[in-house]
């Protein structure tokens, strides 16, 4: 337990993480639920408003309007919205010389403050109005204008720039028995382009009613995409007809203005979309890298590494980055798969933190986030402080890039073509009551390619997000496409997969089966519906917390409701499958199997984790570990197989020759591993640890190279058949004893934190280093005695060379042992 402690206290920066973390909490959690509002600060007229009718009939439109309360704060100061005022009874009052009948058959506002009504106009003929008054808030009142008499027909027409509308534009007059009236002066006005200098054109600017009544006028479009504004004025003082502007709306549609709309669009994309990436990198900067360092100690169960992971997801911003990388920790060993599975499930919950943000509009930060992120980005020079200004930047850019992307999407919104197109997956309920299943399943294959295509679900969301803003998409239909992103997005973890053990392919297999069946189910519940009303059991719930209503002719806060939606289906999918963890497991064996487990090639260099530094240098430290070991077990074997018995063995010397060119691809291996993580942004013990991590690399190379020599020195004793003096031979055993404690020193220092290892390796290198002088003194003693043959005393003086240079290569990994030390107790820093 005390060493788990020491373990966090050394990898988390706890006031990095609480700060993020609550950030994160703060962004899911702001105006979740419906907060109750009692004052009526104003009413907004959903739609109803300014209608056109002959006398005496019943308006087509019903009046639809909304109490809104006070402004709520918005969060980090951001502009807040006005909540709906509900239980609020509503007065209609017919202002003086007017002539409507406007009921209602409730007029006290619902949850969503909305309030309905009938007009009917009366036999005067003109300009109607009424008053829309909230009982005991009569300073919000509306006044609302009906024209009785007029009949527009010809409004909102498409067409292209520099061409005819299909039908004129055309006004009939009538009295107040319903006759049309002839004779009557009528005036056509431009007033509104998308154009700096008008084009649109006008057949007749004034007219006069026919024996129908009908006034007309033919229109051709400018050369700008966008809408224009007519108004059609009848003045008639002979019969007391004074109609002042009625505003008549035409849609004029550029090819040329629609590429550069479309090119607009896809630019605020590409600048959201690397908005998110700075703003994750910037992130991963500040805390991404103790977070990810940590990640499988808090893996130790399931439910902790849900959390976990989607802690991480929250906190980088990114669950492409966290299951690639959870593919990478399990291909290396790092993580089993069931733990695995749990912290893939919690970064589908952490992912949604990205589109909580963008529901809170939070637009008007945006360039001041821009220019304060810029400044500390040039300004500063720590890495931490850094990736702060990479942050602000980043998140300035995301949403400039929304307000961009949502800009143009709303002209587009306005079209009826492209509303049309919208309309071929609209998943709206119809006459069955039930929403129709071919649509649903198409607007998820569409969530799902559209997020194959960008590999980011966040900027999938971002996508639907800013349709729905635009009024293209509907909340019926949000929900199936945010369920095709959840799908689109184990793209990811399946390229990562490609080329990795099995035991990584089936943590992919596991998130497309989470994933997918986790939407399937979610679309069961679309034909569940909520006892008492017509609404999907899910849909209602999330229309009931979050304020506003999005199932409104016109959706009020729809895309808070679709972020809330995107975090409850995740957060709901996760705990009903939580307890199949083991279930989810079995069949990824099913499916991927494994017939040895030992078989499973484990990958320590693993390529996925460059862009976690920390663990690619600790996975980096393994893999020369055991180079170490296994070029000091060929040098053991190669001394004590076969030199010290005077034998050559041929079926040895290939072994060793084999094993040699083993380390001698790790070697290029790791040195490519460690060149490829100083690509990298790196703190500066990172980047001061890869010189002595190469320097161990070939120190550790260099030993498994001494093998031949020790081969062919023993081979040259075997064919000379002399052999070596009882005294030659006792020498160099004291010396391989020696030699062999250094080893077991340098092998035990790199395997733990005492530092009293490295201080024995290097004082048996000094006493090695006595002893080969010692020797060679020896041996020129006897050479001079005539007890030792030259041959032989050739070989003795090169097999202690061999020893000593050994001894050296040993030496040289000590003392970098100690910086190599410091490195795995504060990984990450």
């Amino acid at each position: 337990m005390r060493n788990s402690i020491l373990y966090f206290k050394n990898h988390f920066n706890c006031s990095q993480f609480l700060s993020i973390g609550m950030l994160s909490l703060l962004i899911v959690f702001a105006g979740c639920g419906k907060k109750d509002a009692t004052i009526v600060k104003s009413i907004k007229v959903i739609q109803g408003g300014t209608q056109c009718a002959p006398p005496n009939t019943e308006c087509k439109k019903d009046l639809l309007i909304e109490l809104l309360g006070p402004r709520n704060n918005g969060l980090l100061g951001g502009k807040g919205e006005q909540p709906p005022v509900a239980g609020v009874k509503v007065r209609f009052e017919v202002c003086p010389g007017s002539d409507l009948t406007i009921t209602s058959e409730k007029s006290i506002s619902n949850p969503g403050g909305a309030v309905t009504a009938k007009i009917k106009t009366g036999s005067i003929i003109g300009d109607q109005y009424f008053k829309v008054i909230p009982e005991g808030f009569s300073k919000a009142a509306k006044t609302i204008r009906v024209i009785s008499g007029i009949l527009i027909n010809g409004s909102n027409q498409e067409a292209f720039a520099g061409k005819a509308l299909e039908e004129p534009i055309s006004l009939t007059v009538y009295d107040k028995d319903k006759q049309p009236i002839s004779g009557v002066p009528v005036y056509f006005q431009v007033i509104s382009t998308p154009e700096k200098k008008p084009h649109i054109k006008l057949s007749k600017s004034s007219v006069v009613t026919n024996e129908e009544g009908v006034a007309e006028t033919s229109c051709i479009i400018g050369d700008a995409t966008g809408t224009y504004k007519i108004v059609a004025e009848v003045a008639d003082p002979k019969r007391g007809i004074h109609i002042r502007g009625i505003e008549i709306k035409e849609l004029g549609l550029d090819l040329w203005g629609l590429k550069g709309l479309i090119i607009t669009v896809l630019g605020g994309l590409a600048i959201f979309i690397f908005g998110m990436k700075l703003m994750s990198d910037g992130l991963q900067l500040i805390a991404g890298e103790k977070m990810k360092s940590i990640l499988h100690f808090f893996a130790s169960n399931r439910f902790v590494a849900v959390c976990a992971g989607a802690m991480v997801t929250g906190v980088i911003q990114s669950s492409s980055a966290c299951t690639v990388m959870v593919v990478g920790f399990v291909n290396a060993g790092l993580l089993t798969l069931r733990q695995a599975i749990g912290i893939v499930f919690g970064a589908n919950v952490g992912t949604t933190i990205t589109a909580q943000m963008i529901s809170l509009k939070l637009g008007g930060m945006a360039f001041p986030a821009i220019i304060s992120g810029l400044l500390v980005v040039m300004l500063s020079k720590k890495v931490t402080t850094k990736g702060w200004g990479q942050t602000l930047l980043g998140f300035g850019l995301l949403f400039f890039g929304l307000s961009v992307m949502g800009g143009e999407l709303k002209i587009i919104g306005k079209f009826p073509t492209f509303i049309e197109f919208f309309n071929h997956f609209d998943c709206t309920p119809a006459g069955t009551g039930f929403m129709p299943i071919m649509p649903v399943l198409g607007a998820i294959l569409i969530g799902t390619f559209l997020t194959f295509a960008i590999q980011s679900s966040s900027a999938s969301m971002g996508i639907v997000l800013m349709l729905a803003a635009g009024g293209l998409v509907n909340f019926w239909t949000a929900i199936p496409l945010l369920l095709g992103t959840n799908i689109g997005t184990t793209i990811t973890a399946i390229l990562a997969a490609i080329g990795a053990n099995e035991r990584a392919r089936q943590t992919a297999v596991a998130h497309v089966l989470f994933n997918v069946i986790g939407s399937l189910t979610m679309v069961l519940f679309f034909y569940v519906k909520m006892p008492g009303t017509v609404y999907p059991i899910f849909l209602y719930f999330i229309n009931a917390i979050t304020p506003g209503n999005a199932f409104a002719v016109m959706p009020e806060n729809i895309v808070r409701h679709i972020a809330m939606a995107h975090t409850l289906f995740n957060i709901i999918a996760v705990l009903l499958f939580l307890p199949f963890i083991g279930l989810i497991a079995k069949i990824c064996n099913m499916v991927i199997k494994i017939e040895d487990e030992k078989g499973v090639k484990i990958k320590h260099l693993e390529p996925h984790l460059l862009n976690t530094p920390s663990i690619a240098i600790e996975q980096t430290i393994q893999s020369i570990r055991f180079m170490v070991k296994e070029s000091w077990k060929m040098v053991s074997e190669a001394m004590l197989e076969s030199f010290m018995k005077g034998k050559y063995d041929e079926k040895l010397t290939q072994n060793l020759a084999e094993r040699e060119e083993d380390v001698d691809k790790l070697q290029a291996d790791i040195t490519k591993y460690l060149v490829q993580i100083t690509e990298r942004t790196l703190t500066e013990p990172q980047a001061g640890i890869i010189p002595l991590l190469m320097h161990c690399t070939n120190d550790a190379e260099r030993i498994a190279d001494h093998t031949e020599n020790i081969i062919a020195l023993a081979k040259r004793i075997d064919t000379s058949k002399h052999h070596l003096s009882s005294n030659a031979g006792h020498e160099l055993e004291d010396m391989w004893k020696i030699l062999k404690d250094q080893a077991e020193h340098v092998i035990a220092c790199m395997d733990s934190t005492d530092k009293t290892e490295v201080h024995l390796a290097k004082k048996k290198e000094i006493e090695i280093d006595k002893l080969a002088d010692k020797l060679e003194y020896n041996h020129v003693e006897r050479l001079s005695q005539g007890k030792c043959d030259a041959i032989t005393g050739i070989i003795f003086l090169e097999i202690v060379n061999e020893l000593e240079k050994i001894g050296d290569h040993l030496a040289n990994i000590a003392d970098r042992a100690k910086k190599i030390q410091k490195h795995h107790l504060e990984l990450g820093n």
